[in-house]
């Protein structure tokens, strides 16, 4: 008979200390802190699915506070937000054949009077929305629990709305609605999905027309190699087709962005039991509609690498150290931007440009998308009062960014960035994690940004980005 729980936790914490490390686990045209941070909420929502019982119903939730004070990229306008978001969620488990996951938001976004930058005089936003609810069947479990020895084959299929992630997720790291099939066979994986947009995400085409809404449907495979002890290499394929309508109309420009991608990388530890690495390389290409053109499309031929480092080193306040290098190809003849139609590529020219739907944790403050850029990051972390109860589970750290124009003469995703320059600048994170009790978490996270030369003097202004929030589970 099916029993409801309620569980506790204080794994939640984790989505707090995801903000600041590293995850081997989008103002105009550009992603921002305050993305940075519910990217990372959400990512690590998924990533602690509640352990059902073997057959039954559990149930819980959380509510979280978080408040914001950042300087805006354009114009420099300083906004202050506050945030409350409630989720509730219900999961049920039959032996492990049967699964299934619901999860519910309610969001409210209280702004200082005019600091919302969707304008219209509001200061407040209101949203309730499903974020997840899928159905997974487990073809292998259920031939385990029948003869109590796994098959050599396993099946499973997943069917609803969920986070959806391919190779590192470099490419692809976001909610769709979908169907997944995942094949083990040996020492190999296969996944392969089935997907579309849901339609009030943000879209990677950061034009005025489209930037709040995608219709797009895509479909990948991938294969992972497990046979090795220390390493997982994997190859694999991403489509994406755009069908998304301007809204408002453009009679003047046509908005379609359909690309490809191919990737190979790997995961895994290096000489060391403690030296993590995550390494990746994608190609895409595909058709773009070029700046102030209704009909003919232009080709993409672009590229984009990923290379991480983490260090964990044993004994007391548990420190480690990190270093990341994340590049994202250019096209020198977008004057504008490097992620939008309008004042992107121009007309009967291969756009070289990187796009993709994938997350890296950027800087706050700056927050570029990897799109004609070079990033490199160190960062480091440790628990330096771990010998007192109350402060055992206290992280402080740091992160330092560069960053550096691919092609100096192409614009980023920062459309303020208007020198021939390749020098962008460099920002400095710091951070604390808190869990004082098990039920109740806390974070804060700093970041100041100082632009380079490929910034005009009045562009030079340093930029800083606040956020602290509370996560309480039950």
């Amino acid at each position: 008979m099916s029993t409801w729980t309620v569980q506790r936790t204080w794994r939640w914490y984790l989505l707090a200390a995801a903000a600041v490390t590293i995850p081997f686990a989008p103002a105009a045209g550009q992603q921002t802190g305050q993305d940075v941070y519910q990217e990372q909420l959400r990512l690590k929502l998924d990533e602690q699915l509640p352990e059902a019982r073997e057959i039954g119903f559990d149930a819980g939730g959380w509510f979280s506070f978080a408040f914001f004070n950042y300087d805006d990229a354009a114009g420099r306008r300083h906004r202050t937000l506050r945030q409350f978001q409630l989720r509730g969620w219900a999961s049920f488990n039959m032996r492990a054949v049967h699964r299934a996951y619901v999860r519910g938001l309610l969001d409210w976004r209280d702004w200082n009077g005019g600091d919302n930058p969707s304008g219209e005089g509001r200061e407040d936003d209101f949203n309730e929305f499903i974020e997840r609810a899928w159905y997974q069947f487990d073809l292998g479990q259920l031939l385990k629990n029948q003869t109590g020895q796994a098959p050599p084959v396993g099946f499973r299929l997943k069917v609803g709305r969920q986070f959806a992630t391919i190779g590192t997720a470099l490419v692809l790291s976001m909610p769709l609605d979908m169907i997944q099939f995942n094949v083990e066979a040996g020492n190999w994986e296969f996944m392969a999905l089935l997907a579309k947009t849901i339609r009030s995400s943000r879209n990677i085409d950061e034009s005025f027309e489209v930037e709040n809404h995608q219709k797009r449907c895509l479909w990948g495979l991938q294969a992972t190699y497990t046979g090795f002890d220390r390493h997982e290499p994997f190859v694999y394929f991403l489509s994406n087709h755009d069908r998304t309508s301007p809204d408002p109309p453009n009679l003047f420009q046509s908005f379609k962005y359909s690309s490809r991608y191919l990737g190979l990388g790997s995961t895994g530890t290096l000489w060391l039991p403690n030296l993590q690495y995550r390494l990746e390389l994608v190609g895409e290409w595909g058709r773009t509609y070029s700046a102030g053109v209704v009909s003919g499309r232009d080709s993409i031929c672009a590229m984009a690498a990923n290379a991480a480092l983490a260090y964990y080193f044993r004994g007391r306040m548990k420190p480690k150290v990190m270093f990341e290098y994340i590049w994202g190809s250019g096209d020198r003849d977008r004057a504008v931007s490097s992620v939008a139609t309008v004042g992107g590529n121009r007309n009967h020219t291969t756009d070289h440009a990187f796009n993709a739907f994938g997350f890296r944790d950027t800087g706050i403050a700056f927050s570029p998308r990897i799109s004609n850029i070079h990033i490199y990051s160190l960062g480091a972390t440790c628990r330096p009062l771990e010998d007192l109860d109350l402060f055992r589970e206290m992280e402080v750290g740091t992160k330092v960014f560069f960053y550096h124009k691919s092609r100096a003469a192409g614009a980023i995703s920062d459309t303020t960035a208007v020198n021939d320059d390749s020098w962008l600048g460099w920002e400095w994170d710091v951070f604390c994690n808190w869990r004082l009790t098990s039920d109740l978490a806390w974070t804060i996270r700093y970041g100041a940004f100082q632009p380079g030369s490929a910034y005009d003097g009045g562009d030079k202004t340093c930029r800083q980005f606040l956020y602290t929030g509370v996560v309480l589970s039950f």
